[in-house]
């Protein structure tokens, strides 16, 4: 049997038999950050729970798990051909919840297909040449990772006032007009914030930024795992660790603390915040998340596409068509022209 995401059901692809998985999410829970730098993980728990090989793409490092008796002929994420198996045992830390893919792959395919013919600036054959066929589902790893935090800040804080200015204008003219002008003065404080399921990929194949525009991932709908979960389905094994993995989320929390203490700053604006903060309490989950991966080659050039597996999002990049830039730039300047010579009668 493998699992249906359209039904979220276990289905026999013979018969069309199907079987309830439970959606516990009671075994779900935050592991310590230091008993996850152990490469056996906090419980002990290896692996995806059933028997897998690992392969590694020579093209962009995607190392990528599939069933024992699956060829994998293709990488889901840069659709080269070259793949070897790698020679190593997996060690990784089994993941503590899955969420189940709820976009099929018939739909995955409409929503890859309508967005390639999105877009007057793109090449109009964009859809016809892209191979369409090469689009899969892959349970993606992300780590999650929560941190009380405290923060010393201190800034400038700018207070506007006025002052009457007179002066002679070109033509000899007396002006008087008021004139802005800022008053700095040092201020500083105390913020406590705390983090909750910072995601950070744990993928070699998709880079962060570009998950991102696929946010949100609805967490909630995470369940404990299972390995059902993934027959029938590949998954990528992380090739992100715990330490590198709360490198990244280290920077995002710190990039919103920023943001946050800017925001309580008093005065009408600032200059010079500078913010020391102390994390602790740290905690991580490794959950498997579902993402349909495309790759396609437009005039030499990979493209990659992805979407996501929950929601349906889909964000990705295209080429632009010089053709249809140069005669849009073009038609602007006829119409900036004919309106010159217009309004200059």
């Amino acid at each position: 049997m493998n699992y249906d995401a359209a039904t979220a059901q276990m289905l026999c692809p013979s018969c069309g038999d199907t079987r309830d998985l439970p959606k516990d999410n009671d075994l779900i829970v935050e592991n310590s950050f230091s008993d996850g730098l152990a490469v056996e993980g906090p419980t002990g728990l290896t692996g995806f729970g059933v028997e897998t090989h690992e392969y590694t793409c020579k093209n962009c490092g995607a190392i990528t798990s599939t069933s024992a008796s699956e060829p994998v002929l293709v990488c889901g994420f840069c659709s080269s051909e070259a793949l070897n198996e790698a020679a190593f045992e997996t060690r990784v830390i089994q993941p503590a919840g899955v969420m189940p893919f709820a976009v099929e792959n018939r739909q995955a395919l409409q929503t890859y297909k309508d967005w390639l013919g999105k877009g007057w600036f793109h090449p109009s054959n964009l859809a016809t040449l892209a191979r369409l066929d090469r689009i899969h589902g892959i349970y993606i790893p992300f780590w999650t990772y929560d941190a009380s935090t405290d923060s010393q800040w201190t800034a400038e804080a700018g207070y506007f006032y006025y002052e009457t200015v007179t002066r002679t204008d070109s033509e000899g003219n007396t002006v008087t007009e008021q004139v802005q002008r800022i008053r700095w003065v040092p201020v500083s404080g105390f913020f406590q914030h705390a983090f909750d399921d910072v995601l950070v990929i744990g993928s070699k194949g998709i880079q962060q930024h570009m998950v991102e525009r696929v946010y949100p991932f609805p967490l909630e709908k995470t369940v404990n795992y299972n390995s059902q979960f993934m027959a029938g389905w590949k998954a990528e094994v992380y090739g992100l660790d715990v330490q590198k993995g709360f490198d990244i989320a280290d920077g995002i929390m710190d990039s919103q603390l920023h943001s946050l203490i800017s925001g309580i700053v008093p005065g009408d604006t600032q200059r010079f915040l500078s913010v020391n903060t102390h994390k602790y309490d740290l905690t991580f989950k490794h959950l498997l998340l579902p993402v349909w991966v495309a790759a396609y080659v437009y005039n030499g050039k990979t493209y990659q596409v992805l979407v996501n597996g929950s929601t349906g999002k889909i964000a990705g990049d295209k080429p632009y068509s010089t053709i249809k830039i140069v005669f849009a730039v073009l038609i602007g300047i006829i119409i900036a022209v004919i309106l010159y010579l217009l309004f200059s009668k």
